[in-house]
């Protein structure tokens, strides 16, 4: 029996880092997406209320008025916001478009982005409350759903390297 070679294990090979780490890079984008959707829906809706409740908050010294003038600063750099958001999804769907050969993440990835950098940078149409409402929240979902549609490509592409061909 010493004379039949007995061929040793495959053995598995490590991942690449990339791939470690992607997965949970576009999970944390997803989630910051849809956390910067929600917040693009409830600023307008605060900001419409914002003078009344000032004028409310001043007239009895209360201490949310700072709070309030706080919001009003926070919306001053919304662009950092969505400037960041946007680069975010756009280098990690580029990442795995390179990996998966799939290109739809991507598209929307950009569409998302378009979207939410002209609301917050196209005074127009930053000044018109419904229409910068929905252009980000719109924006912010798409780069969400691009972040999701990126993990489960990247899902896909990798179990189909890892599983054996079919045997004959």
């Amino acid at each position: 029996m010493d004379h039949i070679p007995i061929s040793p294990a495959r053995a598995r090979t490590q991942p690449p880092a990339s791939a470690r780490w992607h997965p949970r890079f576009d999970l944390a984008g997803a989630w910051l997406s849809l956390v910067c959707a929600a917040h693009c829906v409830a600023l307008p809706l605060l900001l419409a209320f914002t003078p009344a409740a000032m004028m409310a908050l001043r007239s009895f010294q209360h201490p949310g008025h700072g709070a309030m003038t706080a919001l009003l600063v926070m919306s001053r750099w919304e662009w950092l916001f969505a400037l960041l958001a946007s680069s975010i999804a756009l280098l990690s769907t580029a990442a795995g478009q390179r990996r998966h050969r799939r290109a739809l993440p991507l598209c929307v990835a950009l569409a998302g982005a378009i979207l939410l950098l002209s609301a917050s940078l196209y005074l127009p149409l930053k000044e018109s409350l419904l229409w910068h409402g929905a252009a980000t929240a719109c924006g912010g979902v798409m780069l969400a759903t691009a972040h999701l549609r990126n993990r489960r490509a990247l899902g896909t592409s990798r179990s189909a390297r890892t599983q054996p061909p079919p045997s004959r």
